[in-house]
């Protein structure tokens, strides 16, 4: 049942409390300009982000860090099912996971993520069984289809794309299940920007029509026909395409180059929830909330990764996406 907005008044005061401990631009410029990745972690701390001294793997700490988001939105919210369409693409991340190390052999769980809609556990148990029905109806169709593509083809980029427009298509119809406008919007930009970068992708390595037929989903703001005519003719005919859509930006970043595209794409998510700053009830400011540090916790990435690879200050301010505050 959708609650009304009154029904989130309390969720959405604790969360404009937490808000204030959102990085700044200021804060970011600071890292930025930090002298390396220790001065960089010494930043975060000061910045409230806890004890950070001697943690190399930077990855696991963001991660743990951004699961305290999720643990705060399920202790103030209760019912937190309005969110699995943000989450979901955790869930088929971990079956991605647990397929491909059957199949290799090895031990996958380095790779499963955490903050997920289903026990992760039962979906391993699922596929290491190969009990599709165990798993939950969206999943099962095509689980076992990555499956037989991996076990008779060993194409693995087909298998993830096979999977990857299952969690598009998922997300899409739980938008629908919502009545928030923001993870409307959210949803379709995310789909829309997914098969944006499908298409090129696969206009740069030669894919067949057959494969992104399968590797693309149905949205309402770009033609998936369109885009999959287009890459078969190459790059520049679907950037061509780009400039007659909403997402005309996107052709002009990607001619830029491919961290500015990259960026944009991520951007575009921000723009959605940045009017939920100016709302005071209903769940919009929640989402507007994950999403922020959804993209602090990338920022934070793509600053560290920098600072391990030595990369000058002018290229990391480049990488760095658009923030909430």
């Amino acid at each position: 049942m959708i609650k009304r907005s009154s029904d989130y008044i309390y969720a959405v005061a604790r969360v404009r409390a937490n808000e204030v401990n959102l990085l700044s631009a200021a804060d970011v410029e600071q890292l930025i300009a930090a002298e390396d990745y220790k001065a960089a972690m010494r930043k975060l701390a000061d910045a409230g982000w806890g004890d950070v001294e001697g943690v190399t793997d930077y990855a696991s700490y963001l991660e743990a860090y951004f699961a305290k988001t999720w643990n705060l939105l399920v202790e103030i919210m209760g019912d937190v099912h309005e969110f699995d369409l943000l989450l979901v693409k955790n869930d088929m991340q971990n079956l991605k996971a647990a397929l491909k190390g059957i199949v290799s052999q090895h031990d996958a769980k380095d790779l499963y993520v955490q903050s997920t809609v289903y026990d992760t556990e039962s979906i391993l148990k699922a596929v290491d069984e190969r009990a599709w029905k165990d798993l939950p109806e969206f999943m099962q169709e095509p689980a076992m289809e990555a499956y037989t593509v991996l076990t008779e083809t060993g194409n693995g980029q087909l298998a993830d794309a096979i999977i990857d427009k299952a969690t598009l298509e998922r997300m899409l119809y739980l938008a629908t299940q919502t009545g928030s406008s923001t993870l409307k919007e959210l949803a379709e930009r995310m789909c829309a920007t997914a098969n944006i970068k499908t298409a090129l992708r696969c206009a740069n390595t030669g894919k067949s029509k057959d494969f992104m037929m399968r590797s693309l989903c149905d949205c309402k703001t770009i033609s998936k026909d369109k885009l999959v005519e287009t890459a078969l003719e190459g790059a520049e005919s679907v950037l061509n395409y780009l400039e007659d859509t909403e997402y005309k930006v996107g052709a002009e970043k990607f001619r830029e180059s491919t961290s500015a595209f990259e960026k944009w794409c991520d951007d575009i998510l921000m723009e959605c929830v940045g009017k939920a700053r100016y709302t005071a009830f209903g769940l919009d400011p929640l989402v507007a909330y994950y999403i922020a540090r959804d993209a602090e916790i990338k920022t934070v990435r793509i600053i560290l990764s920098a600072k391990t690879n030595n990369l000058p200050a002018d290229v990391i301010r480049e990488r760095v996406r658009a923030l909430y505050v």
